[in-house]
């Protein structure tokens, strides 16, 4: 069963190697096509097979209080990992998600993120 390390997350990311010995079998990804057309709603979410997909959104909003600009990001990755295993919680995707907010008022950018594997 494979387990999600910090190491083989790093090797799925980068397309790193991992050292000799260490057993991995390269996942074949969905090519990327150019001039591929949009087709909705099939396009409105994830598209698994791909390798690294990401979705955002910016923007500027005008308040009582003031200014403030905003960022949302939504980052999946197909690891490699898991492939074969049957099991729910296999890092088959990774999901990243990161937003902030500038608020002059504050002085400084205020931002949070998450990381979860798919499931």
């Amino acid at each position: 069963m494979d387990r999600l390390t910090r190491r083989s997350l790093v090797v799925a990311l980068t397309g790193a190697t991992l050292p000799s010995g260490v057993a991995t079998a390269a996942p074949a990804f969905a090519p990327v096509v150019p001039g591929r057309p949009l087709v909705f709603p099939r396009d409105h979410g994830a598209h698994p097979d791909f390798r690294t997909e990401w979705w955002y959104v910016t923007g500027w909003l005008e308040s009582a209080a003031g200014p403030l600009g905003f960022q949302i990001t939504f980052f999946r990755t197909r690891t490699g990992l898991g492939e074969g295993n049957p099991s729910r919680f296999a890092p088959r995707q990774v999901l990243f998600a990161h937003a902030a907010i500038s608020d002059p008022r504050v002085g400084r950018l205020l931002h949070g993120q998450r990381i979860a594997r798919q499931g």
